[in-house]
């Protein structure tokens, strides 16, 4: 090569070695996004602005990506008007326009969907979309039909797992019978697939009412011996609706399983049993070397333990234990204790000693569990700056209030506690107070000569940065009115930044440094745009830098990004919700939100499956690196940058 460009003229050696470094710095420069199409531009702009009007066109053009990304956007704006139209692309001659529709088609919930599902499944020849068929079909069927799911013939081992889909969902709404958890036992045999036995477990845990006493052999096969973890948590968690002694001995076996998220289900299983069977396996779990593992278990003792183990818990107090752990096992000793005051004392020591916020709040809410504490809590709720310290304040006083033995004097005070709390249009101080005066058996009706305190609150307070304080006082104001409570409309304000997400790789990573370590995460521009450009927006700017993860929920999620450090906080917009068709997995990043379209600055990283959120709540991002860490978060723990890579 080197002698035949030596005889070349010296022009054209240079127009191609040119052509060539063209050619290098087109494969290493960023992998564009789909958003350069602007035909999908306005699709997606139809989806943000819930134009099913001028969606419909789209679900019949000759392109078949067009119809697939139309399609697809009916399971975000879940017009139920559209269902015919979704439908029709039932018979598309793209298979993944069929999937589409099937999916939009479940996220409708809608009966009238059940017919045209049943149809499609008679003629149906590709697997994937029957797969997502049978689910959908879960999503829609009642009751009367249920049968159309169970007893539909499966044309190949694969369609079972289209089939442990549509239970769950139908279980997930209720929907169920013994013909239902006779075949999602047997759909939990190794034989069959993973996804397939996951669904199956998931039906087994998750489902509403269902009593699994004498079926529990094959379940506890497979909480012990799965090889898949997540199989294993899911079918611990089934135990639960099992109650006899094998369900007991398990769980006990269970409880020390080499991965902590099998333990903490185990543990939540084993919290339906009588409190003398468990408290060994209980106690021995606080001092777990997975601090989710103690949380769980400590829990387990505020809500089981008697006077009988006030001695135990006193004693664990004084051990040492992670500040959530302590709190709570204070807690417990208060409830139990017949001389309520020296431990109150040793409380408020404790509170008095704390350095991190979140410790104090969790030992208000120790507090909560005698109003002889009230005076302490009312002074800290109304007097500490820290967002977290009120929040957890007001939510102890609503505990007193709610107490069996709430003495009578303190009746009236606590009514002008928590109108005070509502008056502050603080909107956690509103959302728990609200709910409290709202309780018919504690009949507030009676205590306030009208509801004008409220009104007068609700006419400072806009949408959407205050829908949850909005949400319940519009509750509590047609509470005392005798009226229907009619739910508040977040209207479109925040549309998507397009320019700005033509300049998002597709494969973009950010990395989140936290006080554990560093998690990065893989952005899912092209299943969540609105949701991408707006997170990426906010950490360019800053915001997220300082602000701590509010929320631990031991093998469920963390959750960070509230401005307030309680859950509350958000900006004065919203985004719309993006659901496209994706699976809460290990490491999936959703965002946080008050119902549908609600969205804004919060969101959450999963510990594990949660399929209960599909559909539900957007799906963004992806962790790549750092789960380790993710396992490890605590309350607190704080995020010191989000940069892009």
């Amino acid at each position: 090569m080197y002698k035949l460009l030596k005889s070349w003229p010296v022009a054209l050696i240079i127009i191609i070695i040119s052509a060539c470094q063209s050619q290098v710095e087109k494969v290493e420069s960023p992998v564009s996004n789909k958003f350069e199409n602007e035909e999908l531009v306005k699709i997606y702009d139809l989806i943000d602005k819930r134009d099913s009007k001028q969606l419909l066109p789209y679900l019949r053009h000759e392109n078949d990506t067009l119809r697939y990304e139309a399609t697809l956007g009916f399971g975000s704006i879940q017009d139920t008007s559209a269902i015919k139209n979704v439908a029709f692309n039932l018979n598309d001659g793209s298979p993944k326009v069929r999937k589409a529709a099937a999916y939009a088609l479940g996220q409708m919930k809608d009966t009238a969907a059940i017919a045209p599902i049943v149809s499609s499944l008679e003629v149906e020849d590709s697997v994937y979309v029957r797969q997502q068929l049978l689910e959908s079909l879960g999503k829609v069927i009642t009751q009367e039909k249920l049968r159309q799911l169970q007893y539909w013939p499966l044309k190949t081992s694969d369609d079972k797992q289209g089939l442990a889909w549509g239970l769950y969902r139908a279980g997930l709404r209720n929907v169920h019978d013994g013909i239902s958890v006779d075949l999602a036992i047997s759909l939990l045999d190794s034989s069959n697939s993973y996804m397939t036995r996951l669904g199956a477990a998931h039906f087994l845990g998750r489902s509403r009412n269902l009593d699994l006493k004498g079926r529990s052999g094959l379940i506890i096969k497979s909480a012990s011996k799965d090889k898949s973890p997540f199989v294993r948590m899911a079918s611990a968690l089934a135990l639960g609706n099992a109650i006899e002694p094998k369900s007991l001995d398990a769980l006990t076996a269970i409880a020390k399983d080499s991965d902590y998220r099998v333990r903490v289900n185990a543990l939540r299983s084993l919290s339906k049993f009588e409190f003398k069977d468990i408290k060994t396996t209980v106690f021995e779990a606080l001092d777990d070397e997975n601090v989710n593992v103690g949380i769980t278990a400590a829990g387990i003792v505020a809500n089981k333990a008697n006077e009988n183990d006030l001695e135990a818990v006193t004693s664990l107090t004084k051990q040492g234990l992670p500040g959530r752990i302590n709190a709570a096992l204070l807690g417990t000793q208060l409830k139990l204790a017949e001389d309520k005051q020296p431990v109150i004392e040793a409380i408020i020591s404790e509170y008095n000693n704390a350095a991190s916020d979140y410790y104090k709040a969790d030992l208000l809410g120790a507090l909560g569990n005698s109003p002889l504490a009230h005076e302490f809590v009312v002074t800290k709720t109304f007097a500490e700056t820290p967002k977290a310290i009120g929040t957890a304040g007001i939510t102890a006083l609503a505990t007193m209030r709610v107490n069996e033995n709430f003495p009578q004097k303190l009746e009236a005070p606590f009514a002008d506690i928590f109108k005070q709390a509502i008056e502050t249009k603080d909107i956690a101080m509103i959302a728990v107070a609200g709910s409290v005066i709202t309780d018919p058996d504690l009949n507030f009706k009676a205590v306030y000569d009208s509801a004008k305190f409220l009104t007068e609150v609700r006419s400072t307070l806009q949408l959407p940065k205050d829908i949850e304080a909005i949400q319940m006082l519009d509750r509590a104001i047609a509470f005392f009115n005798n009226e229907e409570y009619t739910a508040p409309e977040n209207e479109y304000n925040h549309p998507i930044d397009w320019p700005a997400i033509k300049g998002i790789d597709k494969e973009q990573i950010v990395k989140i440094s936290t006080d554990k370590g560093v998690v990065k995460l893989r952005m899912l521009v092209n299943d969540a745009p609105g949701s991408v450009v707006n997170f990426i927006a906010l950490a360019k700017s800053g915001y997220y830098n300082g602000k701590n993860f509010h929320r631990v929920v031991p093998n469920f999620v963390i959750q960070g990004g509230c401005n307030r450090g309680d859950g509350y906080g958000g900006e004065d917009y919203s985004i719309r919700s993006e659901f496209a068709n994706l699976r809460y997995e290990e490491g999936s990043v959703g965002m946080a939100s008050a119902g549908q379209d609600t969205e804004g600055t919060q969101w959450f990283i999963t510990h594990s499956p949660t399929p209960h959120l599909d559909g539900s709540y957007t799906i963004f991002a992806k962790v790549t690196e750092g789960m380790d860490v993710v396992h490890k978060m605590e309350v607190g723990d704080k995020i010191n940058t989000i940069e892009l890579e």
